[in-house]
């Protein structure tokens, strides 16, 4: 019998990525940037050498690059990436992610993520729950040595009797 192979899931939120695009040439290809990848929603990130700078979204990549080469971050990136998404639907939750993993230094809003404590107070909760358990294994432990230590008094006493 041949195992039919999974689908992979890969591809399906990422479209496309350009990586590494140094500023400077983004006015000697604009136009073909442009034609690329304008209109299409995405995550960028805005690099100062080899350290993350500012990561941003947008619902236009090739106007909001370009933005910043003239906005308060111009100068202070020297080269970017950015990566296509098939929806705008999770952008924001994707730009968050990324800012609370790499705290970027340019990112001076952080995002908040709806329903964060949850994972902590279901976790807790879990906790709570197993300790209950183990503290009632405990003491069924506990009165079993009990029922044990009776047990030999009574085997050593029968038999210090003959």
């Amino acid at each position: 019998m041949v195992k039919k192979r999974k689908k992979s899931n890969r591809g399906n939120l990422i479209k496309g990525v350009l990586l590494n695009i140094s500023s400077d040439h983004f006015e000697a290809v604009g136009k073909e940037l442009k034609k690329t990848i304008h209109g299409k929603p995405g995550i960028y990130a805005l690099y100062k050498e080899d350290r993350l700078y500012y990561v941003g979204l947008a619902s236009s990549l090739y106007g909001r690059v370009r933005w910043h080469l003239k906005d308060k971050h111009s100068g202070k990136w020297d080269h970017f990436s950015i990566f296509i998404i098939k929806s705008s639907k999770y952008l924001k939750d994707l730009e968050t992610a990324i800012i609370t993993i790499a705290e970027p230094k340019g990112n001076s809003t952080k995002g908040s993520i709806p329903n964060q404590r949850f994972l902590k107070r279901l976790l807790r909760k879990r906790i709570k729950e197993k300790r209950r358990t183990l503290k009632t294994k405990m003491i069924n432990k506990n009165e079993e040595i009990e029922n044990l230590k009776d047990s030999i008094n009574q085997i050593e006493k029968a038999i210090s009797e003959k």
